[in-house]
């Protein structure tokens, strides 16, 4: 039988609560709860018979089954606890014709109501990818946040030469890789709202990544995640993750910053590609702008007010972007704003060095982000245009903090960024003269 419209209100709080469930991409999961069928056992009533495949996985609901293992078999040792109870499961999904037969009988103990999922549905529990279960062609931003399951609460991500990577791997990539690890633990009803993490050590982009994610709590509306990022069995991030179900309450925004439409704007490669080769830049500065470049594979970056490198005048610690991933994304909303996650660490450091354009044009330098706390306030889109505000309050002792707020082209602000990094000058380059002939 098809659930009854009460009833489906209160199965996604179940399904939502298993592991295996919660890593699949969302559209897989909600068509998971659609299709799912109830099934009812009387008190004694075999569930599923030896050597039957069965309908397809079932989920305890209510009540409790237990397994008959055969005496005269030693050798069947199944992984299906003796007793069963709400949330246990059993059976599994086959596709084609594929079968398995099950070693023991399953009878209810008491009346038991089952959630079923049919072996028709096993495609859904096969995702093409972390994000959506139809294969096709991934947005690079998409590829990049790709995690593999290694077993429940532990994900990696092998090297990959589209990762971007400067001094080290790009920061954002760490964020947004900790956070959709952190989102696939998580009841797919609960959205993430805001996450705080440090950077610990410098991330090698040669090495796998492995992401340990710590089940800190799990509540009806609200559940907290702890991410360790770990390379050499050392930890090289930390993320805490807070996630919570939508609810009315207060509303009130800060007004969104007047700034051109992006289309007014030109492209980061339009920008920036003439100062890869201008002779008045010094080559540690045309390097540096090469290297920048490259975040324009992933991101289609338009700034309104970025720093002037030819001038060595003050400007004031703010600065306006525009910003969007290259390429759709997939609908998961755990995608986007994992994919903010990406995108917001770029370019909100560079806003301290504004008001020192004369020392900078100087010395070479090189900053790098230390901590990292995004608040996400409304679902939103990464790959429509995003416009980041930015500003500096402080730098000193080598640190600089910084904000951002992050708005729609409708004018809502849908994210709020705080940032503190390091900004480190380095000696000016070495002039070395030609030792006398004489």
């Amino acid at each position: 039988m098809r659930l009854a419209p009460k009833e489906l209100q209160r199965v996604p709080d179940l399904l939502g609560s298993m592991p295996f469930l919660q890593r699949l991409p969302n559209a897989s999961f909600l068509q998971i709860v659609e299709d799912a069928q109830l099934r009812h056992f009387g008190a004694g009533e075999t569930i599923i018979k030896e050597d039957e495949p069965g309908e397809g996985l079932y989920i305890i609901w209510k009540g409790e089954a237990e397994t008959l293992r055969k005496v005269d078999n030693p050798c069947n040792l199944s992984n299906v606890p003796a007793v069963l109870r709400k949330g246990d499961h059993f059976g599994r999904v086959l596709t084609g014709s594929e079968e398995q037969l099950h070693s023991n009988d399953i009878i209810a103990r008491s009346e038991v109501t089952c959630i079923l999922i049919k072996h028709e549905k096993a495609h859904l529990l096969s995702p093409a990818s972390t994000w959506r279960h139809e294969p096709g062609d991934l947005s690079i931003v998409e590829r990049l946040l790709q995690l593999k399951f290694i077993r429940e609460d532990v994900f990696r991500v092998d090297p990959t030469p589209e990762a971007p990577v400067f001094w080290s791997l790009y920061g954002g990539y760490m964020v947004g890789l900790a956070l959709g690890a952190a989102c696939k633990t998580v009841n797919p009803a609960l959205d993430v709202h805001s996450l705080h993490a440090y950077f610990v050590l410098s991330g090698i982009s040669s090495l796998p990544i492995t992401f340990k994610v710590e089940r800190i709590r799990d509540g009806h509306n609200v559940a907290t995640r702890h991410v360790q990022a770990i390379q050499r069995e050392k930890v090289c991030y930390v993320m805490y993750a807070s996630f919570q179900r939508a609810g009315d309450g207060l509303e009130y925004q800060y007004p969104m910053p007047k700034a051109p439409p992006p289309d007014e704007l030109p492209t980061y490669q339009e920008l920036l590609g003439p100062l890869c080769t201008d002779p008045r830049l010094s080559k540690y500065k045309q390097e540096a702008t090469i290297s920048c470049l490259e975040m324009g594979q992933s991101l289609d970056l338009r700034y309104v007010n970025r720093r002037n490198i030819y001038s060595s005048e003050p400007e004031e610690p703010r600065q306006r972007l525009w910003v969007r991933t290259n390429g759709k994304l997939g609908d998961d909303p755990a995608l986007h704003r994992s994919a903010a996650g990406y995108a917001f660490d770029w370019s909100l450091l560079e806003t301290a060095l504004k008001p020192h354009n004369k020392l900078l044009n100087q010395s070479p330098f090189f900053g790098y982000s230390i901590d990292h706390s995004i608040w996400f306030h409304r679902p939103f889109r990464t790959d429509e245009y995003l416009l980041f505000a930015m500003d500096s309050h402080r730098a000193c002792d080598s640190r600089a903090l910084c904000f951002g707020r992050v708005y729609t082209q409708s004018g809502e602000l849908v994210a709020s960024i705080a940032q503190e990094g390091r900004i480190q000058l380095l000696p000016p380059p070495k002039v070395t003269t030609p030792a006398s002939k004489l």
